[in-house]
């Protein structure tokens, strides 16, 4: 059987969160490298071994779906519901596991979790061409530019995108 097919995605207990760190460093250096270079990322994936898994989960109201494929977590996904709506970030997949599906389950997964909310928001890096075009199939537009703050004194260019909860889930 396929990679494709021999995957889960299931609900993090949040004592486990230190065990994000691997897919978070291999996908950090992955998307981060070309922009901010091997110094700037080498001091960001150190922020991982913080409490808050280099600030990817500050609080304790988000929830975090992994998927995993033969027990090796391959992707992630962070949300919180607030005023009725979902934000979404932290939304990482191993390059490998990418274009199989798992993307859409997790974003389908974190969407359902937090079912009193109407909408979904997420801001992506404008560098991330991929992010964007996976966003805007599953539903996102486009609601404006803005810088996002990466790392302390780090902004980059990068797009606010927003959903329905409908299109999201009946696509």
């Amino acid at each position: 059987m396929s990679k494709q097919h021999c995957f889960s995605i299931s609900k993090m207990n949040p004592a486990r969160r230190s065990t994000l760190r691997p897919l978070l460093q291999t996908s950090w250096s992955e998307t981060y490298v070309p922009e901010l270079g091997q110094d700037i990322v080498a001091e960001l994936v150190e922020t991982l071994a913080h409490e808050d898994i280099g600030g990817l989960i500050p609080n304790n109201d988000e929830t975090v779906f992994v998927a995993k494929h033969q027990n090796q977590i391959c992707g992630c996904s962070v949300s919180a519901a607030r005023n009725g709506v979902t934000y979404l970030w932290g939304f990482y997949i191993l390059r490998e596991f990418q274009r199989m599906g798992i993307g859409q389950r997790l974003l389908k997964k974190a969407v359902l979790e937090h079912d009193h909310a109407n909408s979904a928001q997420l801001t992506v890096l404008t560098s991330s061409t991929a992010a964007v075009k996976f966003y805007s199939t599953a539903g996102f537009k486009p609601q404006g530019k803005t810088e996002f703050e990466i790392f302390p004194g780090q902004q980059l260019p990068a797009i606010q995108m927003s959903a329905s909860v409908r299109e999201i889930t009946h696509k």
